[in-house]
């Protein structure tokens, strides 16, 4: 099982509710995105397919007649004049029907339909690339509702005494120092918290946020430099706090459509901010608090 399997399967893991919209992707985020394909313009010519390492692409002998039938051809044409008179023609001759898709002989080229799966796809646009038709493009955009499909609630537990149980990245540079701080300073903060010390904040890998609360912590909490005062890149739009906070935008999206809203935060602290510090994880234990247990325990017990 290759990372982007066991990443999709992390999720299903700890799904407790059925999503019901397609995602935005922050522009920074990849390996996540949308093919789009349009069929009337497609040769057939495998060479998206070839592109693809991660063979998210297929070819599929049919050809979906209403994708024909609807299609628009752009003012400037089609770069292939006889797909561009194909398609005028079956739209003069369509009449009424019900016939979806018809099967293309074995070995006549130029005909055929790109299916592509998002649970394989990695978004890195090499298909798009080597597409010299024009007929795939890539969306920032992501269809949860598709790749994790319908999701059976976890029965409710009763848990005694609860106290939130949450895991905080907190990277090396600055947060980590931070902390420390705090603890010099004798500031007083809930000690719900476990730190995991990471070089960056933005070295922190989303399998590492599933994986923790796939086995029933109640959040997890991720702190960095501050903006702009990364380590690892500075003020650059690609430092990694930077990268990281479009991330957990991204993965916070996604807990909200899974049933885990609220349960992922990312802030910022200097070395010398450890009252910040305090106050990050103090407000964020009461936030956990007031949505109660990971529901994600409920299932636990039922594999238990």
């Amino acid at each position: 099982m290759d990372k982007r399997e066991r990443l999709i399967q992390k999720i299903r893991n700890i799904a407790v509710k059925t999503p019901t919209r397609v995602l935005d992707v922050p522009e920074k985020v990849e390996g996540f995105g949308t093919i789009v394909y349009g069929p009337p313009s497609c040769s057939a010519c495998k060479k998206c397919i070839e592109a693809c390492e991660v063979e998210a692409l297929d070819l599929e002998e049919i050809v979906r007649l209403p994708d024909y039938l609807n299609a628009v051809i752009p003012e400037e044409g089609f770069r292939s004049k006889n797909r561009e008179s194909l398609i005028s023609l079956l739209q003069t001759l369509k009449q009424n029907g019900d016939v979806q898709a018809i099967s293309v002989p074995s070995g006549l080229p130029g005909y055929g339909s790109i299916s592509w799966s998002a649970q394989r796809c990695i978004a890195c646009n090499k298909c798009v690339e080597a597409c010299k038709e024009d007929c795939l493009t890539l969306e920032k955009t992501y269809d949860l509702v598709s790749v994790i499909g319908k999701v059976e609630p976890p029965p409710e537990i009763e848990i005694v005494d609860w106290e939130p149980f949450i895991i905080c990245f907190v990277c090396w540079e600055c947060s980590h120092a931070a902390a420390d701080l705090a603890g010099l300073m004798h500031l007083h903060y809930p000690t719900n918290i476990r730190t995991v010390r990471v070089p960056c904040s933005g070295a922190v890998e989303p399998i590492q946020i599933m994986t923790a609360l796939e086995n029933g912590v109640d959040g997890v909490l991720v702190t960095g430099c501050l903006l702009s005062e990364c380590h690892y890149g500075g003020d650059a739009p690609l430092a990694g706090n930077f990268m990281q906070a479009d991330f957990v935008k991204f993965w916070q999206d996604m807990f909200e459509e899974i049933g885990l809203g609220g349960r992922l935060y990312i802030d910022f602290a200097s070395a010398a901010m450890g009252i910040k510090f305090a106050e990050i994880v103090t407000e964020f234990v009461e936030t956990i608090k007031k949505l109660g247990p990971s529901p994600v325990r409920g299932k636990l017990e039922v594999k238990s």
